[in-house]
This record gives C-alpha cells, sequence and structure tokens, in this order.
C-alpha cells in the first residue's frame, strides 16, 4: 500500500469517526438542539386519547367509564397537600367539581419498560370571575392494562402559553 493511500484511507477514517462523536447520544426527544417534530409519535398520540378520554369521562360525569382507567392502587398527589388522595375520594372531588371544558396540550411521554410517564398542561376554560386555569400533571400510566397508577398536579405560577401553531403534542 501507498503513502498516498494510507493517507487517503486514514483521512476517510477520521470524518467517519468525526461524524459519529458529533452525533447527539441523548434518547430521541430529548436533544434540545434537534428540531422539534411535525407530528405526534406513536406513544404521544395513544396517550393523548387515554387522556382526553379521562378528561371526558370526568366532564359527562361518568364514574364507572373513568374508574376503569385507574389502577385499583391509583391515587394523587397535589402541590397543596403532603396526603396522597385515593382514587374513591379524587373521583368524588372530580365529579362534584363543576364540568369544565379542558384542552391538554403540550403533552410529552417517556417509555421506561411497562410504566409511561406522561406529562403535560391541563387547561380549563376560564370561570365567572376569574381567568382560564392551567395544571402542569405527569401521569403514570401502566401499559400492560392501560391504566393509570399515578398522577401528580401543580398549578404553575406563570404557565406556558398555548403554542398559536400545532406542534404534534396538542
Amino acid at each position: 500500500m501507498s503513502l498516498r493511500q494510507v493517507t487517503a484511507s486514514l483521512a476517510v477514517a477520521a470524518a467517519l469517526a468525526s461524524g459519529a462523536a458529533a452525533q447527539s447520544r441523548l434518547p430521541p426527544g430529548v436533544d434540545a438542539n434537534a428540531p422539534a417534530p411535525a407530528a405526534a409519535t406513536r406513544a404521544v398520540a395513544h396517550f393523548l386519547d387515554r387522556e382526553r378520554a379521562l378528561a371526558a369521562a370526568l366532564r359527562e360525569r361518568r364514574r364507572d367509564a373513568a374508574a376503569q382507567m385507574l389502577a385499583p392502587e391509583f391515587e394523587v398527589r397535589t402541590a397543596e397537600s403532603l396526603d396522597a388522595i385515593a382514587a374513591p375520594a379524587w373521583l368524588d372531588a372530580q365529579l362534584r367539581a363543576r364540568p369544565t371544558s379542558t384542552v391538554v396540550r403540550d403533552l410529552a411521554v417517556r417509555e421506561l419498560g411497562d410504566l409511561a410517564i406522561v406529562s403535560f398542561f391541563l387547561d380549563g376554560a376560564a370561570e365567572r370571575g376569574r381567568g382560564p386555569s392551567t395544571l402542569y400533571v405527569v401521569d403514570v400510566w401502566r401499559q400492560g392494562d392501560d391504566r393509570l397508577v399515578a398522577r401528580y398536579e401543580a398549578r404553575p405560577a406563570r404557565p406556558v402559553p398555548a403554542p398559536s401553531r400545532p406542534r404534534g403534542r396538542e
């Protein structure tokens, strides 16, 4: 092999190695430099449907439909309380509350084995004398039986405004 061939081979190897080193080592969907996907992933579409179905069941006062989506060990934790709220008490509170339309937006899904961690903003319609309300929600879904295991809620002080154009996570 001539010196020219060795030099050319080394140049090609260096170019390939530098391209591989420049690639992100973060999981898909986490790289901040990557452009946002234009369409929802399969997981985002699936859990967006599940979250909307749960919200609709609660808004329409269909207790049995909502309860079927909850795991037996389901509990809710909020920023306002140290205590967990069990499924029956949470359902009672949700069904007692005045029904309002809600919008699930900016949903993201992280799948970890049989669990899916789903985070999103839940925007409620404006109530009389108040502006619209926004909750930041993190739900833990068990994928094997497609049931909600836990919900964590917090009311952000300054919620991120809804995007003006769809981003595939609405």
